[in-house]
């Protein structure tokens, strides 16, 4: 896809990504009785464990109101965290898939991933805050905010 094509250029700086295996998306759905967005999957099994840490300073450097981006983690990290670390404690049952510079978590609340879709809106943990909130309304749409930047 064009729009993830331009994000990976303009940002990553991984230069050893490991994608996401079919296997490995069909364990992740199974552990938690859920279908991930067709977006999402395309994007991690495109590119996987992208690292775009210059987003901050983009952000920084134009006093724009957005959370940064920083990384997006493997289905391995997203089910132990799942399982045992943050989002195994919020009351808003969040699916993780990336975070920023400072810990808090992107993510699809689990009540939207029931059913097969071909996007699913984003939510933000602000663990400082321990606030959850909707920022877009799919994963498309919020990579091609940053592609704007």
């Amino acid at each position: 896809m064009e729009i993830f094509e331009e994000f990976i250029n303009k940002y990553n700086r991984n230069e050893s990504l490991v994608k996401a295996t079919d296997l490995e998306l069909n364990d992740l759905e199974s552990e938690f009785n859920i279908v991930l967005p067709n977006d999402y999957k395309l994007f991690i099994k495109s590119y996987g464990d992208v690292w775009t840490p210059s987003i901050l300073d983009i952000i920084v450097d134009n006093d724009l109101e957005l959370n940064d981006i920083q990384d997006f983690w493997s289905i391995e990290k997203i089910i132990y965290d799942k399982k045992n670390e943050w989002t195994s404690q919020l009351s808003t049952d969040l699916i993780p898939f990336a975070s920023d510079c400072m810990g808090s978590i992107f993510g699809f609340l689990t009540s939207n991933l029931k059913q097969k879709n071909e996007n699913s809106s984003v939510y933000f943990f602000d663990h400082d805050l321990n606030t959850v909130e909707k920022i877009s309304n799919s994963f498309t749409d919020w990579i091609y905010r940053f592609n704007k930047l």
